[in-house]
């Protein structure tokens, strides 16, 4: 697969920078649809109802109007911004907003398809704010940090999760929690997901040789089309990156319907020794569950679970939980967000294999060393508590059926937690 310039078009696709861009991120069709937000000098809107229709009226005054009508749309001119407009229209309508439709005039467009694409106010105005996510790519401001994952016994960084990042012009970055959601509302979650993916291969050749290589990906899409991992796996061949170094990251896992589907998608990367991880996990019974299913190497609990942990006695018994179906199902547990050494205190002594937060070391664009925290930590732990009797059961009968009936719901956060 070539490298072009970034102006260059392709049947595969388009580069910025070294990186190729998969077709429909930043396609003609795709440019030409966000565009028309920014282009636009008017409107059209459509209000469904004669509630949602008055409050539209009360909303924006004399210019519902003098505005055009169109059947049963009418054309209104943007005074300032659009963005403002469908902001301000969203505040003054509240929950009447859903029952008003939006699209952005585009000369180029007939009347005939803009009124046939209108989108919900909420969407669209979420559209329009997302729209950096398209001036970050414009501008070749993706890359990735690294975050180190210590095993906890002998105190070396084992695994990197790739984290992505945007940099705005501005100099602004914004986080993987703020990039997704972008991508989701601009309507380009697929190809943005195996950009994703293509930027962290590219980067994975700063990571030290023998270590593994954490990959978010979203489930969701890998079930929904057999060809989201077949792409993956062409580029980690392109860049020669091999496939025992490599880990599916599977990010909400426990909210995928169907594990029989995700099972069989899965079936290929197992057979090339690509490892497995259950991310996001906050519950005992939805891992029972993937874990019969995905054959995983590795359980990740949710810092939803681990972040204050040492003082919250429900967090600990969740923890208890996952660590017995780890060592029933012969699977390492990691703990995500750890920011503390007593919160690392207890999932050690709850034999947590490895973790990874901002105590053990921050995510880098180069790989980052153990904390001196950490390095303390390690020096004055205590050894490691004894294996689980054999033959205890993962979970008893009680615990199981309690699990079912309460489903994966988290245990309320601490009154002082803060997102690291």
């Amino acid at each position: 697969m070539g490298r072009k310039r970034v102006d260059d078009d392709s049947p595969g696709g388009r580069t910025i920078g070294a990186v190729l861009l998969p077709e429909g991120v930043l396609g003609g069709q795709t440019l030409g649809r966000l565009d028309r937000w920014r282009k636009a000098r008017a409107i059209f809107l459509r209000a469904d109802g004669s509630e949602a229709e008055r409050a539209v009226s009360l909303a924006i005054g004399r210019a519902w109007a003098r505005a055009q009508v169109y059947g049963r749309a009418r054309r209104l001119l943007i005074v300032r911004s659009v963005e403002g407009l469908l902001s301000h229209l969203e505040t003054e309508l509240g929950p009447l907003a859903e029952k008003v439709r939006v699209a952005p005039e585009d000369p180029a467009q007939t009347k005939w398809d803009a009124i046939g694409n209108l989108t919900p106010l909420p969407a669209a105005g979420l559209q329009v704010r997302s729209l950096w996510l398209l001036d970050v790519l414009r501008s070749g401001g993706l890359f990735v940090e690294f975050q180190p994952i210590f095993d906890l016994r002998s105190g070396e960084a084992f695994g990197f999760e790739s984290l992505l990042r945007a940099r705005e012009h501005g100099g602004t970055v914004r986080t993987a929690s703020e990039i997704f959601p972008a991508a989701r509302a601009l309507r380009i979650e697929r190809a943005f997901e195996r950009l994703s993916w293509v930027h962290a291969l590219e980067a994975a050749g700063r990571l030290p040789a023998d270590s593994i290589l954490f990959l978010n990906v979203n489930p969701q899409l890998v079930v929904s089309s057999e060809r989201e991992l077949s792409v993956l796996g062409a580029e980690a061949e392109r860049v020669q990156f091999p496939y025992a170094r490599l880990a599916l990251d599977l990010v909400e896992v426990e909210k995928v319907e169907s594990l029989e589907a995700l099972r069989s998608a899965l079936e290929v990367a197992h057979d090339l020794g690509v490892g497995i991880a259950l991310d996001d996990i906050t519950s005992g019974y939805g891992t029972l569950r993937c874990c019969l299913e995905l054959t995983p190497r590795w359980i990740k609990v949710d810092s939803a679970i681990t972040r204050g942990i040492s003082r919250d006695r429900r967090r600990r018994a969740v923890l208890k939980m996952l660590a017995r179906v780890a060592r029933d199902f012969a699977v390492a547990l990691v703990a995500e967000g750890i920011e503390s050494a007593e919160d690392l205190d207890v999932c050690f002594l709850e034999r947590v294999f490895a973790a990874q937060g901002h105590f053990l070391a921050r995510p880098g664009e180069e790989p980052a060393p153990a904390s001196p925290e950490l390095s303390e930590w390690l020096a004055a732990r205590r050894p490691m508590p004894e294996p689980l009797p054999p033959g205890q059961p993962a979970v008893t009968r009680e615990q199981l059926e309690g699990a079912e009936a309460a489903g994966p719901d988290r245990p309320e956060e601490p009154a002082d937690s803060e997102v690291g």
